[in-house]
């Protein structure tokens, strides 16, 4: 079984992907996709889909994103939508995952989404950390007593509604032993705008 971790970060929308085969323990931060869409005028929606280790502690019951700019702070709460989905893969076979209580490595998806009035200002930052990371993953120093971080950027200073790029495809937290496999995880913008990747290293708490 691969284990995947990765980071990958994209202008307006920053994605944090480590996907790991896990013993139960209290960490549970496998990844996060993070992206706005704005409903006209200064109103913005916020969308955050947390993926999680089923082996480790539940899922957050409310997502508080920290907003901050030079015009002053605007933080938020994302509430849950709905119940979380799983995403194990079949390879491992779903019914006897952890995510339905049998001992096989299982991952889920969690949406949590909220609307926000903002004040116009040229370099918003909203972010959100939480602990902890996978502790397999074996390119972090004791991984599961590091936060996960996320950010996304905004300038909303002309008045020009914008909204952030999103993922097209859903993380894959297991690959098949043997099998031939492609990923596609690219990400489209709404407004047509130039997306630039770049690879960093696994941000923690205060984007560290």
């Amino acid at each position: 079984m691969l284990r995947i971790p990765s980071i990958l970060r994209i202008t307006l929308i920053c994605t944090a992907l480590v996907f790991v085969v896990n013993q139960a323990r209290s960490s549970h931060s496998m990844g996060i996709d993070f992206y706005y869409t704005c409903l006209g005028g200064n109103s913005y929606e916020f969308t955050m889909a947390f993926y999680r280790d089923c082996a480790g502690i539940s899922p957050p019951s409310s997502i508080t994103i920290n907003g901050s700019s030079s015009c002053g702070n605007n933080n938020f709460t994302l509430s849950p939508v709905g119940s979380c989905t799983e995403l194990t893969t079949l390879c491992i076979g779903n019914p006897n995952s952890t995510c339905n209580g049998g001992s096989d490595p299982g991952s889920e998806e969690c949406i949590y989404t909220g609307t926000v009035n903002l004040s116009n200002c040229s370099d918003w930052v909203f972010s959100f950390s939480e602990c902890c990371r996978n502790d397999l993953i074996t390119n972090l120093v004791n991984p599961d007593g590091e936060d996960i971080y996320v950010e996304a950027t905004l300038d909303n200073s002309t008045g020009i509604c914008n909204n952030s790029p999103q993922f097209t495809e859903l993380p894959v937290p297991f690959i098949c032993d043997g099998e031939p496999f492609c990923y596609d995880h690219g990400a489209v913008d709404p407004d047509g705008d130039v997306l630039t990747y770049t690879l960093i290293n696994p941000m923690t708490s205060g984007g560290a």
